[in-house]
């Protein structure tokens, strides 16, 4: 499932509720409307990765995959090899605070995907990236499409109809979309159509 629309348009409140984050859906303006087929999901065997995060910058790579297979239960595993993965190609155990933006948002990806949960969870995977880096990270996505579920946030287009899932358009706090379009430029078509009033 590919979540697509405007700055503001629900699709960080809709993930925010699949994960939890809220209690009820009176809790949110938005989510009595956004959530009324929203999908079920197993919170134990979810990966996420939010848009930005706040890493502890005194830890590194290595301090956090030893938590997370901790908490996963995962016994063998090799931090380097699980960072190559998403081309974060570095020392394990440098510290966080060394990392730019980018990096981050590379070992919050990796984090994501580690030990291959049901279902993965991505807030604007690509956010802080070079196009080279998007492009890398988008392919690598796109050949894990059919290993689990993905639920995917973004505002590439291009990204969203190569994923070949279902695509909700979120607009103001409402789904005014869901389904397969034919073409990317019928997506695009669908976008623009559903793109929020401006006032100047």
């Amino acid at each position: 499932m590919i979540l697509l629309g405007h700055n503001g348009a629900g699709k960080s409140t809709l993930i925010n509720y699949l994960l939890g984050f809220y209690p009820s859906r009176s809790s949110h303006p938005y989510l009595a409307e956004l959530t009324k087929d929203a999908p079920k999901i197993d919170l134990d065997a979810v990966g996420y990765a939010p848009e930005a995060a706040l890493l502890d910058g005194g830890l590194c790579a290595a301090d956090y995959f030893a938590l997370l297979a901790d908490n996963r239960n995962i016994k063998a595993y090799d931090t380097v090899t699980e960072l190559a993965k998403v081309g974060l190609h570095i020392d394990k155990n440098l510290k966080i605070k060394k990392y730019s933006k980018g990096m981050k948002q590379r070992l919050l990806l990796s984090l994501s995907l580690f030990g291959d949960p049901e279902t993965v969870i991505l807030d604007e995977p690509t956010s802080g990236l070079d196009p080279f880096g998007r492009e890398e990270i988008e392919a690598y996505l796109l050949g894990l499409k059919d290993r689990c579920e993905f639920i995917i946030s973004t505002h590439s287009l291009e990204f969203a109809y190569k994923f070949q899932k279902e695509i909700w358009i979120l607009k103001e706090g409402k789904v005014v979309y869901k389904g397969k379009p034919q073409s990317l430029e019928e997506l695009k078509k669908l976008f623009f159509e559903n793109r929020p009033e401006i006032s100047i």
